[in-house]
């Protein structure tokens, strides 16, 4: 047992537990929040830190169409930028009219888009989909919506040669360079996640040339890691109308704190000194958002994500749009619940 005194991760925890967000939500008027959320967005901004040029076309291609009883699913690819392209999964409803809104439907940590998107190629791949009712990309183009799911960088077709790297996550459902990526990346001046959120937005600008998409018409939906972009990138554009986030929404001094463990792919540097999720998460206001609970998740404590939709909840309130917030707390784990989402997207998109 290492003494606390010396102890790098009692130092952390003593550093959350005493430290308290510099622009922790306090507004009691519709006027101090929209004075908070121009202070506080100017420093997500700033931690959010350095994105790639918007100087590379789209190129996009079409590598691969299926057709499907409910749509048609197309392989894509596109540039992310001038060094780095991004593989997708474009479902186009068959029964709807063009054109429609469209969802964006990032992944968790697992085998990348392949879990939303539902492409199988083994019994355990099956299983994978089932056990967190992952395919919520096909779920939502039954409904009506084009979806787009991807590959965030390290995941899917983006995982490199273990010979080449270390650092990876020891996960049942693959291996994932997240660490050794944040890592490289902050060399640079570079985020991991602040990439995931430019490649978002590069997904976006691929939707809005397809015909068959109303392109201010564009939602976000994501389990866990997924729940993480769609947060941050709903934050950050706002070109996203409706956010639906499952399995995330939380607070960075509970759900860490325990363990220790915490995926380079899922922070932003610096961003805790002034703000956390609930914050975050009032960015978004007054756009709708949805939110997803399991009782029983065990990444993702419950008590913490019931104090952080508190703390959204008052800032949707005081923002004057309490309407267009909603939670579905369910007895479950860490899963996509998929019930009162698809009404609420449905409602607003």
């Amino acid at each position: 047992m290492v003494d606390p005194d010396f102890s790098c991760l009692e130092y952390w925890r003593r550093r959350y537990r005493a430290d308290a967000p510099r622009l922790s939500f306090a507004a009691t008027t519709s006027s101090g929040y929209a004075r908070w959320k121009r202070e506080f967005r100017k420093k997500f901004v700033q931690c959010l830190g350095r994105m790639p040029e918007k100087d590379a076309p789209l190129d996009a291609e079409v590598a691969e169409t299926v057709e499907g009883e409910f749509f048609t699913r197309r392989k894509v690819t596109f540039s992310a930028d001038r060094y780095s392209r991004i593989p997708a999964y474009v479902f186009i409803p068959k029964r709807a009219v063009s054109p429609v809104p469209a969802v964006v439907c990032p992944h968790g940590h697992g085998r990348g888009k392949d879990d939303p998107a539902g492409v199988t190629s083994s019994a355990t791949d099956v299983e994978q989909v089932r056990k967190y009712n992952y395919d919520y990309a096909v779920q939502f183009a039954k409904r009506g919506f084009v979806t787009l799911a991807f590959d965030l960088r390290c995941f899917g077709e983006r995982v490199d040669d273990p010979s080449e790297v270390y650092g990876h996550m020891d996960i049942v459902e693959g291996n994932h360079w997240c660490d050794i990526n944040f890592v490289r990346g902050m060399l640079l001046g570079f985020n991991l996640l602040s990439l995931h959120v430019h490649d978002l937005g590069r997904c976006i600008d691929y939707l809005q040339t397809l015909d068959e998409v109303r392109g201010d018409r564009i939602g976000c939906v994501g389990l866990s890691q997924g729940g993480t972009t769609t947060l941050f990138s709903t934050a950050y554009d706002e070109r996203i109308k409706v956010a639906g986030i499952s399995g995330y929404l939380n607070s960075w001094k509970v759900f860490p704190l325990p363990t220790g463990q915490i995926c380079g792919s899922q922070i932003v540097p610096g961003l805790l000194e002034w703000g956390d999720h609930p914050e975050v998460a009032g960015l978004i206001s007054p756009r709708p958002m949805f939110l997803e609970f399991g009782t029983k998740d065990p990444i993702f404590p419950i008590e913490g994500s019931r104090a952080a939709y508190q703390k959204v909840r008052e800032i949707y309130t005081v923002a004057g749009a309490s309407d267009r917030l909603e939670l579905e707390e369910f007895e479950g784990v860490h899963e996509f619940r998929g019930n009162r989402i698809f009404e609420f997207f449905e409602r607003w998109l």
